[in-house]
């Protein structure tokens, strides 16, 4: 292969990854995001002060003996910590509250999507489900 044939490959591939950097806006594409439950909470929390990485704001939750990884997500299978701004009305904290006051499953859409999430390795809550 020619000098001149290796510049023309290397800039065929420069030019294929940034139409997919373009197709791929923050890979956020690559996110996994799916549903599991029903599940029994351990315990509910905001973070009011940021401590051990977690920022101020973060809702927080323990999934009681864990929960089934939906396909193509991937994060902690016991925690999932949502950042305030996903959750800024606190509707799905009182939901969350209200099942586990209540001893009450519920069903959960979670995602991996690292701008969602409040803490490496943990999935962001996309909305929450009280079953009856």
């Amino acid at each position: 292969m020619t000098a001149k044939n290796i510049l023309r490959v290397k800039w065929r591939a420069l030019a294929v990854a940034g139409a997919l950097a373009v197709a791929l806006p923050g890979g956020s594409s690559w996110a996994g995001a799916g549903d599991t439950g029903p599940v029994h909470l351990e315990s509910v929390v905001v973070v009011e002060v940021p401590d051990s990485g977690h920022l101020a704001g973060t809702l927080a939750i323990a999934v009681r003996g864990g929960f089934t990884m939906p396909n193509g997500v991937n994060c902690s299978p016991r925690f999932i910590s949502t950042l305030k701004t996903v959750d800024r009305d606190q509707r799905m904290f009182m939901l969350l509250t209200a099942a586990l006051s209540k001893g009450k499953t519920v069903r959960l859409r979670i995602t991996d999507d690292p701008a969602l999430c409040a803490f490496v390795g943990e999935c962001s809550l996309m909305w929450v489900g009280l079953d009856p």
